[in-house]
């Protein structure tokens, strides 16, 4: 029990990032969790207006210290929930948190990449090192997933890597430029690409313990896995297809139930529908999930009615020029 406290213990008090109305000042990783300070920050609201205001905090906290939802659970699993949420959630809408917040001071005419920087290590961390491709030492952030995903399914390129880790580290080099050169709306574009990649490891993620859970459902580990990687990817999807985020619910996004009750490919067809929507590059994805032949294992070709396409992803990170992310802030976290 002690082992968990201090887990929590660093969680709600250790320090994390700078305070952004104190020079001197920090905040925590559960100060984050429960604070997000950009209004234009859409990410963050789709979650609260989905699981409820404290849901982030409230999961980590209680995965954490073995109570709540999670009582019964084994120690490894409940690790599992904790780390995924921080990575899968936190860190992603503390990245967008961050970009935007980098953004506005760049609109009040302030070079200050700070929380430019500050997205990035909360995206790629702190161990993959300054090398293109990163280094031995494995990080465990959006990075380091995409790059897993590319390596048991055989798809990186050339360079061993990810293509698309090779395509977010590209956009965050030219937004940061951007920055730099008060290029604020074009920062903003970059932005927009960053968050696409994301959703893309997203869906890949989701699609690989959908794998997983349909070959063994009664693997804790993997449920829990599979749990945190659905409910990441629920909020964003239910705006483009309430359908087909209701079909990630039912199968993969509730404890306590036995997964997979539709089978794999309605899972996979409700992550194509998504994919289709929002114009995410097939060629990213490291699992079959736009195959022209996927059908559902009931028969047919199931229909996930699309709401809204909510990315125009047209203008593509895939034309930028070759270059690796070189932080210029100090930044004290990760």
């Amino acid at each position: 029990m002690q082992a968990f406290q201090t887990a929590f213990d660093i969680y709600s008090m250790g320090r994390f990032t700078r305070d952004d109305d104190n020079d001197y000042g920090y905040v925590s990783v559960k100060d984050t969790a429960i604070d997000y300070t950009n209004e234009d920050n859409v990410i963050a609201q789709d979650f609260a207006d989905q699981y409820g205001e404290n849901f982030v905090d409230n999961t980590i906290t209680t995965s954490i210290l073995g109570t709540g939802d999670y009582i019964g659970m084994s120690p490894r699993a409940r690790r599992v929930i904790a780390e995924a949420t921080m990575v899968l959630i936190l860190l992603h809408q503390y990245a967008i948190d961050a970009m935007l917040t980098g953004i506005d001071h760049c609109r009040k005419g302030e070079q200050d990449t700070y929380w430019w920087d500050d997205a990035v290590a909360s995206l790629i961390g702190w161990a993959e090192g300054t090398d293109v491709g990163g280094t031995t030492t494995n990080g465990y952030l959006f990075y380091n997933i995409a790059q897993y995903l590319c390596s048991v399914s055989g798809t990186c390129n050339i360079g061993g890597d990810s293509e698309v880790n090779r395509l977010m580290i590209l956009a965050l080099t030219e937004g940061k430029k951007d920055l730099f050169a008060l290029e604020c709306d074009s920062a903003g574009k970059y932005m927009k690409d960053v968050e696409v990649l994301l959703d893309t490891v997203l869906v890949d993620l989701v699609a690989y313990y959908a794998e997983q859970l349909d070959d063994d459902p009664s693997d804790e580990n993997n449920k829990a896995h599979g749990y945190i990687v659905a409910t990441s990817l629920i909020p964003i999807m239910e705006k483009v297809s309430q359908e087909a985020a209701n079909s990630i619910q039912l199968n993969m996004g509730t404890l306590g139930v036995t997964p997979m009750v539709d089978g794999k490919n309605v899972v996979l067809l409700a992550l194509k529908s998504y994919v289709s929507a929002q114009n995410i590059n097939c060629d990213l994805l490291t699992r079959d999930i736009c195959s022209a032949s996927l059908q559902s294992d009931v028969g047919g070709d199931e229909v996930f009615p699309i709401i809204n396409s909510g990315n125009d992803n047209k203008e593509s990170s895939a034309g930028l020029l070759s270059n690796q992310y070189v932080p210029t802030s100090n930044i004290d976290h990760m």
